[in-house]
């Protein structure tokens, strides 16, 4: 016979009241305009980190650092706040493309406005370090894959030439990420080939900020027990605006930031056996700068965790989920399975890997699994990570399935 907790969560779904309804909401202000990708730009963070905690408030949820729900942090980064622009000119028209749909500069790009014919370059160039404000063409495909992005390296980092921009027609699919590095020179990769002899037109008003501002927010909820305790973290960061692109990373990672919404509303109606953290990360996009400076900052001895539960990319669920770290923390992998009973159509193992937060616990012995949703809308670190057609499928069984296991582990 199915226990009381899930009967009760199977006739919270029937009835039509389950947790998608409320996360669609929030994932509409998370993705929204005004909050301009949560990124570097248009205080994009610093309204996604107010947004939370006005939330976590609204829940009486307590503050989980100091009586503070803020942990502050800095880092450097190479943010896009202006005109981007990129068109082809010829001698009868000029041809303006779309950012982030038909070309994106590399995050690392220095600012710059050119105007000019195209040189064609191979794999092996080398930039003459007295040349300035030339503008270099390469086609990338499966065979030179690697030795465009080695020469994308040595433009961008270790060349003395300065001023330059360097074109990469590829079209695959791209994934943007944020730099803690600027470049003297420029990159601009591009969706359609040019002729020979093709004359550009380049506009890149990017800034780096050596010391830009964010926060870790953390809550807790005081469990039964404050002999150990449980974390659930996801990261609320994404990578912001290119010029008139936004990145609005609806499932990376607005999907993970409500679901521990809904879980932190959840365990603060029901209190939990063990102190439970929320920790809303900022700063992986860049580099898990976040989660790295909670663990050096820890306002408790990371030895008390039980378990961390990471979500990252949790918006769809229809060839349901992945468990990283299943083979390690095979304990809680072999409940999830028992528990679920058939609610999520397949939960699968996979080995350690360093792809989220989860990853700097683990390296310090704290036990941790990063869970994400499997099939629907594929979109990564790219435009399309809009909120559109995100189908939330797995949303309220996976939402239910924390609940227990936590309550059963």
């Amino acid at each position: 016979m199915r226990n009381l907790f899930t009967l009760l969560l199977l006739l919270k779904l029937s009835l039509g009241l389950g947790q998608s309804s409320l996360a669609r909401e929030h994932l509409r202000v998370l993705t929204s305009d005004s909050l301009a990708g949560r990124g570097f730009t248009s205080n994009g963070q610093q309204k996604a980190a107010d947004f939370i905690v006005e939330q976590l408030k609204s829940c009486n949820v307590q503050a989980g650092v100091e009586d503070a729900f803020r942990q502050e942090l800095s880092y450097p980064v190479n943010t896009f706040p202006g005109t981007v622009q990129y068109s082809v000119v010829s001698s009868t028209t000029v041809k303006i493309y779309a950012i982030g749909k038909d070309f994106l500069f590399h995050s690392a790009s220095a600012p710059m406005e050119l105007e000019g014919e195209i040189k064609a370059i191979s794999t092996e160039a080398e930039i003459d370090r007295k040349v300035k404000n030339q503008i270099f063409y390469i086609e990338k495909n499966v065979d030179n894959a690697k030795e465009v992005t080695e020469l994308t390296q040595r433009f961008l980092f270790k060349n003395s030439a300065k001023g330059n921009l360097l074109i990469i027609q590829d079209s695959s699919k791209w994934s943007w990420f944020p730099s803690s590095e600027s470049s003297e020179n420029a990159v601009l990769y591009v969706k359609d080939k040019l002729p020979k002899h093709s004359k550009v037109s380049v506009i890149n008003e990017s800034k780096f900020i050596s010391n830009f501002r964010s926060s870790n927010v953390v809550g807790k909820i005081k469990g039964q027990r404050s002999d150990s305790v449980i974390m659930l973290s996801a990261h609320y960061d994404h990578l912001g605006e290119q010029g008139n692109a936004v990145f609005k990373g609806a499932n990376d990672n607005a999907s993970g930031v409500v679901m521990l919404l809904a879980l932190a509303k959840y365990f603060a109606e029901n209190q939990p056996k063990f102190d439970t953290y929320f920790l809303f990360t900022t700063a992986e996009e860049i580099g898990l700068l976040g989660s790295y400076y909670f663990i050096e900052n820890s306002p408790f001895d990371l030895r008390k965790i039980n378990m961390l539960i990471n979500l990252d990319m949790v918006g769809t669920g229809d060839e349901g989920i992945m468990v990283v770290n299943a083979k390690k923390q095979n304990q809680y992998f072999n409940l999830l399975k028992q528990l679920n009973k058939d609610r999520i159509f397949e939960i699968k193992a996979r080995g350690e890997a360093c792809n989220s937060d989860h990853c700097l616990f683990d390296r310090v012995g704290v036990p941790a699994v990063f869970i994400y949703t499997l099939g629907g809308k594929q979109a990564y670190h790219d435009i399309y990570d809009n909120g559109e057609d995100l189908s939330l499928e797995a949303f309220d069984d996976l939402h239910d399935l924390l609940i227990e296991s936590l309550e059963k582990y």
